[in-house]
């Protein structure tokens, strides 16, 4: 019997500046794996996203993103120092219109794949994630009309008119399902025309564009079967791309991004396992019974460490692609870690070679016209005199180009080492300019507070006063304080009005200016804010008497009497023009905003809806979450303080409060805090479905 053809497949996975390919082959049937490689581009392949990235780089007000400076040895550090701008100015001289058609990320991925014979079999691609919104939907809009009546719901008639998207849907077999659109240009597949034309005389083959989701939901349909009622969570780790699918028989029931800082290996794994176990909390689902390991975390350290984290009977491993052959002579270099590293390239050439296979989701975001201009097509027999012709004029031209592109191509590789060396020069140039920028600000600022403190650690002494007295005058905090040329002001909050007379007497010369009543959760709160001199440095030797008198506790008169005349009986704020909807409207879209991983603009907008509408009833919810995205954002003391006051309030979230005041204090590793904060959830709010997780995190450290 005569051997079949052997068919190629390539799918190609961009995540960040980090590309993976996988080489498929099907022969005789079987599919086989062939080759998987990778490369880390050296800038964005295109002059747009770089722009897009910088304009949306925002630095980190908590220092999280500060430049790391690498350590140098005695050699090095004699030798080392910062080149000035000007020395490299004045010796580059290279063509700009060379620079303008192709940056250095658009070449390195031109290097790294023409190791491929792309040319010979068909390429599949993933959609760029940032570009792909997701819409859940039931079975109340029925199969009937669905595409159109999706694509009115996710498109306004203008962009639909536009013609500047891709759109499919998934649909399961209860009816729900999962749609995504793509908006704007594919720029892989650009990227890809655009080294075609370079690489190969032959236009290359596109056989689809899946999102990342609907790939990993592929592969695991197609090598796993679990239980109907067994909950399945992929939790992919890769080099941008983080993110947890929960699957319930084979269906899609949600997807939650995972946000991890910058960080070692072992503290990246305890911050991953801790937000799968608050999405498992929050969405009250036990989605860590069978967790599958896939992308560029998947050593057996990984597995060791999320196994030894998971309760007795949870399965947690590596997936596996057990229907899958490797090429002879590649098992050494075709591992199962690697495998699970690839899985996503892997599924993308899998699905190109058997389309037709059930157990593959029949998505496609590949543009129709490209589907279209690559069919074949039949001609009569007068349109080959007519091809015969046109191939006749212009076959010498042709041929001068081929020899002409040929030569380029071997020019550009013979300069590729020396430009991608220019390349990473002008990366440490730039680099190096912004550490002196940032050395050049922190000396400003030391500069600063030399000016402000001189020789006299007076602000010591000042907080010192203020935290004795708050120790003392309890249910009363602090918000800000802030320095002048002449003085100081502190802002607080108390629930003793006549608290703030004492904290008025701490230092000479204050002066109330301002006192305001506050209503919350039927609880009376005084805003205050107080002005004060700085102390004179003689009168510290004194501090004795002082601490007597801030020590002794205010008592509450029987009748009340006006503190200043100043005292505001209402909390006069902002008239407020918006609608309650409007302002409904507001508080979710934030909320949006925070379930999709963006904390700190979250962090920033859950601050401005408490400060603009105090009084509205989503106030109280949105000060909880604003203590999430401290906890999210690793800002612990601050988070504590915000959810001590969230559950002193004694509303509908003092039990989210509580595990999430054990919470931080397990991450400040104050185990025996963490346990008190649980087992106070556990005996005043025994039947809230939370009270079940405290129990859990208790015995986890216990180690019952």
């Amino acid at each position: 019997m005569a051997k079949n053809k052997e068919k190629l497949a390539f799918g190609i996975f961009k995540d960040g500046l980090k590309v993976k390919i996988a080489q498929l082959a099907l022969s005789n049937g079987i599919v086989i794996v062939q080759s998987l490689e990778e490369s880390i581009l050296s800038s964005a392949l295109f002059r747009q996203e770089v722009e897009n990235k910088e304009d949306a780089f925002v630095p980190d007000e908590t220092g999280e993103d500060e430049i790391e400076i690498p350590e140098l040895t005695e050699i090095e550090d004699d030798a080392f120092s910062l080149p000035e701008m000007s020395e490299f100015e004045d010796t580059e001289d290279f063509d700009s219109s060379e620079k303008d058609d192709m940056l250095p990320g658009l070449r390195d991925l031109q290097n790294f794949l023409q190791q491929f014979p792309l040319e010979k079999g068909r390429i599949s691609f993933n959609a760029n994630n940032e570009q792909i919104s997701y819409f859940q939907f039931d079975s109340s809009y029925g199969t009937r009309n669905l595409h159109k009546r999706l694509l009115e719901e996710l498109l306004s008639k203008d962009e639909i008119k536009a013609k500047n998207y891709s759109f499919d849907y998934i649909l399961n077999s209860d009816k729900s399902g999962l749609a995504f659109i793509h908006t704007g240009k594919f720029r892989l597949f650009h990227a890809l025309r655009d080294i075609n034309l370079i690489l190969s005389k032959e236009k290359y083959f596109y056989s689809c564009i899946d999102t990342n989701d609907i790939c990993l939901i592929n592969v695991v349909n197609h090598n796993y079967v679990f239980s109907e009622d067994d909950y399945v969570l992929i939790l992919y780790i890769g080099f941008d791309y983080k993110v947890g699918i929960v699957l319930k028989n084979g269906m899609h029931i949600k997807t939650f991004p995972i946000i991890v800082p910058d960080s070692d290996e072992i503290t990246m794994r305890e911050t991953i396992y801790s937000k799968v176990l608050l999405e498992q909390d929050i969405s009250n689902i036990p989605i860590t019974r069978n967790i599958l390991l896939v992308g560029d975390s998947t050593s057996d350290e990984d597995l060791e460490y999320f196994r030894s984290a998971s309760q007795e009977g949870d399965n947690i491993a590596r997936i596996d692609l057990g229907h899958l052959s490797v090429q002879e002579g590649m098992e050494e270099k075709i591992t199962p870690e690697k495998i699970a590293r690839y899985a996503i390239p892997i599924a993308l050439a899998w699905k190109t070679l058997v389309p037709k296979s059930k157990k593959f989701s029949s998505t496609n975001l590949l543009p129709n016209r490209v589907i279209e201009n690559q069919k074949y097509f039949k001609i009569a027999w007068h349109g080959f005199l007519v091809l015969a012709a046109i191939f006749y004029f212009a076959f010498a031209g042709t041929i001068k180009n081929l020899e002409l592109k040929q030569d380029i191509i071997d020019y550009g590789k013979k300069n590729y080492t020396i430009e991608r060396e220019l390349s990473r020069n002008r990366e440490l140039i730039k680099r190096l300019n912004e550490i002196k920028a940032r050395l050049n600000e922190l000396q400003a600022n030391l500069l600063k507070v030399e000016n402000i403190t001189g020789n006299k650690n007076q602000w010591n002494h000042i907080l010192d006063v203020y935290s004795r007295s708050l120790n003392k005058n309890r249910l009363s905090w602090l918000r800000d304080i802030s320095s002048n040329n002449d003085g100081f002001t502190v802002d607080g909050y108390t629930m003793n009005r006549r608290a703030v007379i004492a904290f008025s007497h701490l230092f000479p010369e204050s002066k109330i200016a301002s006192v305001a009543k506050h209503e919350e959760q039927e609880h009376t709160i005084w805003k205050f804010k107080i002005s004060s001199n700085y102390p004179d440095p003689e009168s510290w030797k004194s501090v004795g008497k002082e601490k007597i008198e801030i020590e002794k506790p205010v008592q509450q008169e029987e009748t009340e009497k006006p503190i200043v005349d100043e005292i505001e009986k209402e909390s006069e704020t902002e008239v407020i023009t918006e609608t309650p909807e409007e302002i409904n409207e507001k508080y979710h879209s934030i909320l949006t905003l925070y379930f999709s991983g963006n904390i700190n603009n979250a962090f920033d907008k859950f601050s401005e809806f408490i400060k603009s509408y105090p009084q509205h009833k989503k106030a109280y919810n949105a000060k909880y979450f604003k203590g999430e995205c401290l906890y999210l954002m690793n800002r612990f003391p601050e988070a504590r303080e915000t959810l001590t006051m969230v559950y002193n309030l004694n509303g509908s979230k003092s039990p989210d409060a509580l595990i999430m005041l054990g919470n931080c204090s397990e991450k400040e590793n104050d185990l025996k805090s963490a346990i008190q904060y649980w087992n106070t959830l556990i005996e005043k709010y025994p039947d809230n479905d939370l009270s079940k997780a405290a129990h859990y995190k208790i015995d986890k450290i216990e180690g019952k």
